[in-house]
């Protein structure tokens, strides 16, 4: 019998020293957050505006690896909004509008769900050259959001859609002039 009991206190022992081990270790969740934090330093500091497409497409998985685990937490929609920015900084527009459109459809009530759908307009138009889609997602832009400081912006760009820089600029003359 002694023996037993020294066996369940050994259990004990080596139950609550697990216990005390695994509440000292951050969970996965922070982990995650832990390492998309060091990620955004490495990624905007000491850079000098050049990006490298390495530690970008490594943040990128970081965000996408924490929004699809943990799609309820507040920090999901942000991280879906920097990864389709940082995908659009270095050239993976299709993937940028991708994201975008995740914000627009899974976080309709994120502050930054406007500045998505302005965005993804945008990447329509600057990035993939795709005009009727820019076209589409102005207009739905400038309907959803009338009074979003993008509206006029939104405006604009749908006025100069297709148009060349000179063509712009001999439109921004001609305005003068009257």
């Amino acid at each position: 019998m002694g023996n037993n009991i020294f066996k369940v206190k050994k259990g004990l022992v080596l139950l609550l020293g697990l216990l005390l081990f695994n509440s000292c270790q951050p969970d996965e969740k922070q982990q995650l957050i832990n390492r998309v934090n060091n990620l955004e330093k490495e990624l905007f500091e000491n850079k000098k505006g050049v990006v490298d497409t390495k530690d970008a497409a490594n943040i990128i998985h970081c965000y996408l690896q924490f929004a699809d685990k943990y799609p309820n937490d507040t920090l999901s929609p942000d991280y879906l909004f920097k990864a389709a920015d940082v995908s659009v900084n270095v050239f993976h527009s299709r993937e940028s509008v991708r994201l975008f459109t995740r914000v627009i459809t899974e976080y309709p009530k994120y502050d930054k769900t406007p500045q998505a759908l302005f965005l993804k307009a945008f990447t329509f138009e600057n990035y993939l050259g795709e005009i009727d889609s820019a076209k589409i997602y102005y207009q739905s832009f400038i309907a959803q959001y009338p009074n979003h400081p993008f509206t006029n912006d939104a405006q604009i760009s749908l006025q100069n859609l297709g148009k060349s820089p000179e063509e712009i600029i001999k439109g921004f003359k001609v305005s003068k002039q009257k």
